[in-house]
């Protein structure tokens, strides 16, 4: 029996039907391996576990920022805050991290891609720990600004390193829950600093914030860089012990399988871009480039105009109108960050059990009806003084837009970009992400005042819907598919995800 390999062993014209030749029940290291070879179906091993443990910890630190001003604005503006802060200067430090992020992510490609993943993301925690420093023992709103600048800057550089990091390790099957974990990870850290917000000073916070950072750093510099990297620079024998370790050791046919599959893409793409200008543009100009980017990017657009990031940086502004006076809105804003946590976590595993799309449909669905019935609530006056609706319904808002739009793009960034642009274009991506977020945070008090409560969470209920058309229409199924084979979807010349080429059975792949 003879078995027709599913890695490209040619350019991109050959790529585009290689990834449809599989079916849908056999792994793609299964596909491609000698018919006598019994690759070993590992779980996640301990190597892979230390992997996601260091960017747990790194990923719990970009997290404290995030939620730094929806736990310690209300501290600032107290009457008696050493820091004089009214609403104006409020949205300035929140917005100041998204401004300073997309400084931090235009770095970001260019280090990961020279320097590596891992050593991208070593660059990013002094700086991090840094700006930790400089909010704590800020005297005035110009450190403030400073601080959370460094702190925005450091979350940019290691936005995308993280991503790129853990689906390049991942095997395809696990990859949806792992590359999952920075997101549950930004919940702990919003959690985190929720509850030192709640319990200590801001000053405290901050120091109890640098922590995370420093312990990352430790642990980043006892783990290896990313296999993809090393075979696309050359350095073929650190890969193959990179993917051994990785994979449950020397030996492995899984691992030497996916050796000779990032050996033949990367041998490809250097034969396709031979003689051409291979300039950042001219990539970025190719249809397997665009595609992603633009179903990234209008995602992320209306993921962040349906409030999953405007809750958390303004969680008690935005609650506390609402709220029955027998209710606390920073406790609320608290919950919300325990609900965030656990969904986030459901979000990963059921990413892997059920696939991308439908944990996406039903995440911006739920959204949609509960933003929907909340801004009716407060329209209407229908939730009583002493009634709880409000807070349930905020909850349940908070869980249905975490357990799927809110670790979505992350995911995305890791699966959707193809290797040879992977650094500059989730570092694009981040930028763009972040630039639109600095406006949408910076315009929030002027916004309330315009909208009401009511009219911000009807347009988070819209924003939502749209979310759902978008992703019913572009979003590919990702579950189980090697990175191979997710570009060689988007060379395959279609958008409409229902129009894509269908998998073949097996029979047609196997020839007697």
């Amino acid at each position: 029996m003879k078995t027709k390999a599913a890695s490209v062993q040619g350019g991109p014209q050959e790529a585009k039907t290689a990834s449809f030749i599989i079916t849908d029940n056999v792994p793609p290291a299964a596909a491609s391996a000698p018919a006598t070879a019994k690759p070993r179906r590992s779980n996640v091993n301990a190597a892979m576990w230390l992997v996601a443990g260091a960017l747990v910890m790194l990923s719990v630190g970009a997290g404290c920022p995030i939620g730094f001003s929806g736990a310690v604005l209300p501290q600032l503006q107290h009457p008696n805050s050493s820091i004089p802060t009214d609403g104006d200067t409020a949205s300035w430090i929140v917005s100041m991290h998204s401004a300073s992020t997309p400084i931090g992510t235009l770095l970001s490609g260019p280090l990961m891609d020279r320097l590596g993943r891992n050593r991208a993301l070593q660059v990013s925690t002094p700086l991090l720990a840094a700006g930790w420093l400089v909010l704590g023992l800020a005297q005035n709103t110009a450190m403030l600004l400073v601080g959370r600048g460094m702190c925005g800057a450091a979350v940019g550089i290691l936005a995308a390193p993280s991503q790129v990091l853990l689906g390049e390790m991942s095997e395809p099957r696990m990859r949806g829950i792992l590359v999952g974990v920075p997101y549950v990870s930004y919940s702990i850290g919003i959690l985190y600093v929720f509850l030192t917000g709640w319990l200590v000073s801001w000053q405290y916070v901050c120091a109890l914030s640098a922590v995370p950072a420093v312990a990352a750093f430790v642990w980043l510099r006892c783990l290896p860089e990313s296999p993809v990297w090393l075979v696309r620079q050359g350095r073929l024998k650190k890969a193959q012990e990179t993917l051994d370790w990785l994979r449950g050791g020397a030996g492995s046919v899984q691992s030497k399988v996916e050796m000779d599959q990032l050996v033949s893409r990367a041998a490809a793409e250097k034969a396709d871009n031979a003689g051409k200008n291979t300039s950042v543009w001219r990539l970025f100009l190719q249809p397997h480039v665009v595609k992603p980017m633009v179903i990234m990017n209008v995602y992320n657009l209306l993921q962040s105009l349906s409030g999953t990031f405007i809750i958390i940086f303004y969680a008690t502004d935005l609650l506390e109108p609402v709220m029955p006076p027998n209710i606390s809105a920073k406790l609320v804003a608290i919950f919300t960050a325990v609900v965030r946590l656990v969904m986030s976590g459901v979000g990963c595993a059921l990413l892997q059990r059920v696939g991308r799309r439908p944990v996406a449909f039903v995440s911006a669905a739920g959204s949609a009806v509960f933003t929907a019935v909340l801004g009716l609530v407060v329209y209407y006056g229908w939730s009583g003084k002493d009634s709880y609706l409000v807070p349930i319904l905020a909850l349940l808002y908070v869980a249905m837009s975490s357990f799927g739009m809110f670790i979505m793009p992350g995911l995305m960034m890791s699966e959707l970009l193809p290797t040879s642009v992977r650094g500059v274009a989730s570092a694009a991506t981040t930028s763009i992400f972040n630039i639109f977020l600095f406006g949408f945070s910076k315009a929030f008090p002027s916004l309330e005042r315009l909208l009401g409560s009511a009219g911000f969470f009807w347009l988070f209920s819209v924003s939502s819907v749209l979310n759902l058309l978008w992703s019913f229409l572009f979003l590919p199924e990702t579950n189980g598919r090697s990175l191979n084979e997710i570009e060689d979807y988007f060379l395959a010349g279609v958008w409409l995800w229902h129009r894509r080429p269908r998998r073949r059975p097996l029979s047609t792949v196997v020839e007697g």
